[in-house]
């Protein structure tokens, strides 16, 4: 998909945000990566509080032999580590070791990044227009949301494994109080530049409806206006697979099945309860990868739980 001059992006959507003087204003940059036929699936995912001048989060890598944070083969995740001074996310290199260099704003970036688990070298390049959000549930300010051409190479086990895949990578900025977390699904897909879409939904019970998203197909843009998702649970109610209809304001439809092939649980917050998975998605002359987020708040989660004879 070639940027017509219309993306909307500016190099200060790149760094830091002018902010109010809430202490939860929050400022997230999230980058995610994946080798689908090793059933891998990679986060690049620091957090900010620039008013209380701390930074949270790391680096992480799933496979389909482990869910939960000690259970896979790279989970580097942290919190209170302070911002280093003058950072400009630009350009910076942060006290966990990821770095993070944009290389053409809005566009393309190179992170990197090594512990004794894992050397990370990516280059991620924007390659659909970036769905823009400013005040539409669940987001609270700024959301960004955009596919990009992931390549490079990972060293994981002393195993050097190539990178080349469609991701997700997006920014947010705003208030983000910790206690506050709606039930929220995340659901995208890419088969190429041209051909991709992003669901978010609201869940109310079992019922999740499309708030927000794009579709591209055949290189033209869209913004999701309605639809639903389905996630089909086994025993314990966590995701195994999954149904997306939504309809885009060219009236084009999707309607695709996913089957999550690896997955984790996690908790980028401490009320914010995640399975997040890579999925293989399929549609009428669609095959892409993608993901699944299927976000609650703990206490919401384990009450569904227990309503459903899950535990």
């Amino acid at each position: 998909m070639i940027d017509d001059g219309s993306w909307g992006l500016t190099t200060e959507d790149d760094t830091f945000h002018e902010r109010t003087d809430d202490p939860w204003w929050t400022e997230t940059v999230w980058f995610a990566w994946m080798v689908p036929e090793r059933g891998l699936l990679g986060y690049f995912y620091p957090v900010f509080r620039p008013n209380l001048g701390v930074q949270a989060g790391g680096v992480l890598v799933m496979d389909p032999h482990g869910e939960l944070p000690w259970e896979l083969p790279v989970f580097d995740y942290h919190w209170h580590q302070q911002i280093p001074p003058g950072c400009d996310l630009r350009n910076t290199t942060l006290n966990n070791g990821m770095r993070i260099q944009c290389q053409e704003p809005g566009r393309v970036f190179q992170l990197e990044f090594e512990n004794r688990d894992l050397t990370l070298s990516l280059r991620a390049e924007g390659v659909v227009k970036p769905l823009l959000t400013r005040g539409t549930p669940p987001f609270n300010k700024g959301h960004i949301d955009q596919i990009c051409h992931v390549t490079g190479s990972m060293v994981m086990g002393g195993e050097t494994i190539p990178v080349d895949s469609f991701a997700m990578r997006d920014r947010s900025w705003g208030p983000r109080q910790d206690g506050r977390q709606p039930q929220v699904g995340y659901s995208y897909a890419t088969q190429d530049a041209d051909n991709a879409w992003l669901t978010v939904t609201i869940g109310k019970g079992m019922n999740y409806q499309v708030t927000t998203g794009f579709n591209v197909v055949g290189g033209v843009w869209s913004r999701m206006a309605s639809g639903h998702r389905i996630v089909h649970r086994g025993a314990e109610g966590k995701p195994e697979a999954y149904e997306i209809e939504a309809t885009d304001e060219l009236g084009r439809t999707v309607r695709a099945a996913g089957v999550m092939v690896s997955r984790q649980v996690f908790t980028a917050y401490p009320s914010m309860f995640c399975w997040d998975a890579l999925v293989e998605w399929k549609a009428d002359g669609f095959h892409g990868w993608g993901e699944d987020q299927d976000c609650w708040h703990p206490r919401k989660w384990r009450q569904v739980q227990q309503d459903h004879g899950w535990r």
